[in-house]
């Protein structure tokens, strides 16, 4: 995933901006400054160089001074050079099935998208279903549900949407700025970002939290248990986003589409490749595997390392496309993140920070539904300053603690930080899709302001749907 930055009019993005003078100017001053608050609050010398190593490295995606992957690699780097763990926990991110996991989703992810696949199931899914508003606004609400367990990146289920998307716009003749037009935006947007908390592979920063839960834990949750936990949840949200579209922006217009285009398009592309089987099969034979883990007892980072070792044995995956085609920015931020938090483990920072913060959270008090609300106000305080990704883990990172040492499923604080990092109340704070579609001009043809209430009320849906799923989680024996 690739965070892009939109500078403000009149304004150039250059690395001699305002901006990055302040973020360089606080990266000489702060980290230096939570070292020595650090000591005071009576942490370990170690603990203390790492908290400022931390420090340094929010700071780094704060100010965007360099790529988002970056900053992680240079805190492990700076731990090993210092000798704050050894290579075998500082570089155990890198060494875990998690990196067979990330490496089989996005190499699946590359080859169904590089392949055609997707969009020829695009195609036919918008042939098999009835040509009217609600259901071209399904047609890619549904597609991007169906893309989110192959592909843990928003960006990249809308980057597949955006062409069928455009053609639907053309073909149907939408007046811009119309409520058609901003209803059927916001459909690709919903379904290229709802569904992402919902199972372990829909979203990248799901992977990499479910590698810091008890073992235990990580064997239940990275199959399908995720999305059955997850089910009151997703039907929530994907009902609020139906009540919220059709309330905010009517469509009386009975516009219709060639489906002529659309069975030309399907022509032109002639009879599936042998690519496109190989990751039918590969993607069939992933989620098969998944669901039933408690049978065979193969971990899904195997099975996605035998999607990995298909699709190269086969040649589908060639060398030029494993180059070019798989997110290794993103594996290397999840991995580094990953070692991250088995430094700060190593180095007892983790349990440090939480008795020091414990008191601020003695309210929870046990209560499931005051840890969702603390969990709420640290992801959404975070992700007025990190990318998506990052807040998530930073928040899960400072509150599995707390959970743990209140007898709560951790569990419950990754899918509440899951579901609540996508929430975006500024133009600035990078979430999945929103920054995309701007820069890419589709915002400057709807109802921008309809857009921005759509938004917000999705946010709101987003804690009633995590609210929402107290009583069945309770009902799966996961809460007491």
């Amino acid at each position: 995933m690739q965070i892009v930055t939109v500078p403000p009019s009149g304004v150039p993005a250059d690395k001699t901006s305002a901006v990055t003078i302040a973020g360089w100017a606080a990266l000489l001053v702060i980290p230096p400054a939570v070292y020595l608050l650090a000591l005071a609050s009576r942490l370990s010398t170690q603990s203390s160089i790492f908290a400022a190593l931390l420090s340094a490295t929010v700071l780094m995606w704060m100010f965007s001074l360099v790529d988002e992957f970056v900053p992680p690699l240079v805190a492990i780097v700076a731990a090993l050079i210092i000798g704050l763990a050894p290579p075998t926990v500082a570089l155990a991110g890198f060494s875990s099935p998690s990196m067979l996991l990330l490496l089989g989703v996005f190499a699946l992810s590359a080859v169904i998208s590089f392949s055609g696949l997707s969009y020829r199931l695009i195609l036919r899914l918008l042939l098999r279903l009835p040509d009217r508003p609600f259901w071209h606004q399904a047609a890619l609400l549904i597609s991007g549900y169906l893309l989110s367990p192959l592909m843990p990146s928003a960006n990249a289920r809308l980057s597949l949407l955006k062409p069928v998307y455009k053609d639907m716009v053309a073909g149907l003749q939408l007046p811009r700025r119309g409520p058609a037009i901003t209803a059927l935006l916001a459909s690709m947007f919903g379904g290229a970002v709802l569904f992402g908390p919902m199972m372990v592979t829909s979203k990248s920063s799901n992977i990499a939290a479910i590698t810091v839960l008890p073992s235990q834990l990580q064997a239940e949750f990275g199959g399908f248990f995720w999305l059955v936990a997850a089910a009151v949840a997703a039907a929530t949200i994907t009902a609020a986003h139906l009540i919220v579209v059709r309330a905010r922006f009517p469509t009386n217009s009975q516009a219709t589409m060639s489906r002529g285009d659309v069975r030309q398009r399907l022509a032109d592309m002639g009879p599936a490749s042998p690519s496109e089987w190989v990751a039918a099969g590969s993607f069939v034979f992933f989620l098969l595997g998944i669901a039933t883990v408690p049978w065979h007892h193969v971990k899904p980072p195997y099975l996605a390392g035998c999607v990995l070792l298909a699709l190269l044995v086969t040649g589908t995956l060639g060398k030029r496309d494993f180059q070019r085609r798989v997110d290794w920015p993103m594996i290397f931020f999840l991995l580094g993140i990953d070692s991250l938090m088995r430094v700060m483990d190593h180095l007892g920072l983790a349990q440090a920070l939480a008795r020091v913060m414990r008191r601020w959270f003695d309210f929870i008090d046990g209560e499931v539904g005051l840890l969702l609300l603390a969990t709420l106000l640290v992801t959404a305080t975070l992700r007025l300053v990190l990318p998506v990704s990052a807040g998530m883990l930073t928040s899960i990172a400072i509150l599995l603690p707390i959970a743990t040492a209140q007898g709560i499923n951790p569990w419950v604080v990754v899918f509440g930080a899951a579901v609540f990092s996508d929430m975006s109340f500024l133009p600035h704070q990078g979430t999945n899709g929103i920054l995309q579609m701007r820069s890419g001009g589709l915002l400057d043809d709807v109802d921008q302001r309809g857009f921005q209430q759509y938004n917000l009320l999705m946010n709101a849906a987003r804690v009633a749907a995590v609210y929402a799923s107290i009583p069945w989680w309770t009902f799966l024996g996961l809460l007491r």
